[in-house]
């Protein structure tokens, strides 16, 4: 753990049986890289476990690989200023895209898996229909992408870590996203990109956009074809009510949080090559 923020279980001090379901997400998720949901979900194991168990199966359907679909590329109203990246050579170029892709094709994934997750939670279970599903996505990392590092908040220079932490701040959140923490490795990109995203995200637009993209996960969530039902009766067994109001928490946080993202992420695509 970094001791900044939320704690969470980086993949390399992972072990076990924790380390075997990093890996299972990347599996099943098809990117290089286990996301802050999971890295901080993975603190509370028992929960950890079962709910990813809960989700595994609908992730690898059809169906939700045509949900998220419809997650994707919200329809933002701004367009961002068309800026010279050529101080960047071809390969660290693509190296940002490709960050931007994954967390684009990753993010709504998470969405509707908090969402599932909030949604069993507050009592209103995921009741599945398996004669819905449509079939069954080939799983494993897509090979054209490549190991996704993070910087590690406490080690990162001072203005750096100034402006991680002010992005955290604008998005109302006690922690930094896997996103920024990926594209702070490139920060000339990030410090400028984010001078221009700071007062989108803080426009009404983007705050209504948001609201959406939650209301509609919510709905989608509900067309799993497997159900998903991780009670509070469940997480009794475990925890006391410190710890799961923790949980309770954690997953409110996340389902604001990725939504966020995703807005973010739209913005990023078409700030560093309008043509994606």
């Amino acid at each position: 753990m970094d001791n900044y923020g939320v704690p969470e279980i980086f993949e390399s001090e992972a072990q076990g049986k924790t380390a075997y379901i990093y890996q299972d997400i990347k599996y099943v998720l098809k990117v290089p890289v286990v996301n802050f949901i999971f890295r901080t979900m993975a603190l509370y194991d028992k929960f950890f476990s079962v709910a990813w168990k809960e989700v595994r199966q609908n992730m690898l359907t059809v169906n939700m690989e045509e949900a998220v679909q419809l997650l994707r590329f919200p329809p933002i109203s701004i367009q961002p200023p068309n800026i010279n990246w050529s101080n960047y050579d071809e390969q660290t170029a693509a190296q940002i895209r490709n960050i931007i892709f994954t967390f684009n094709y990753v993010n709504p994934k998470l969405l509707l898996i908090v969402t599932a997750w909030s949604e069993s939670l507050a009592n209103r279970p995921i009741k599945g229909d398996m004669k819905t599903i449509k079939g069954f996505i080939e799983p494993g990392v897509f090979p054209f992408l490549p190991k996704i590092d993070l910087l590690h908040i406490p080690e990162a220079p001072p203005p750096i870590k100034k402006l991680l932490l002010d992005i955290a701040d604008v998005h109302q959140s006690v922690d930094v996203a896997s996103d920024f923490r990926a594209l702070a490795l490139y920060p000339e990109f990030l410090d400028e990109s984010w001078q221009y995203l700071k007062p989108y995200v803080r426009s009404d637009e983007y705050k209504v956009i948001s609201a959406r993209l939650r209301s509609k996960a919510a709905k989608l969530a509900h067309q799993m074809p497997y159900p998903v039902n991780v009670n509070r009766s469940l997480l009794e067994n475990y925890y006391n009510d410190a710890e799961i109001a923790g949980i309770y928490g954690l997953v409110s946080m996340f389902k604001s949080l990725i939504a966020d993202l995703i807005i973010d992420g739209e913005y990023l695509r078409r700030m560093i090559d309008p043509s994606m």
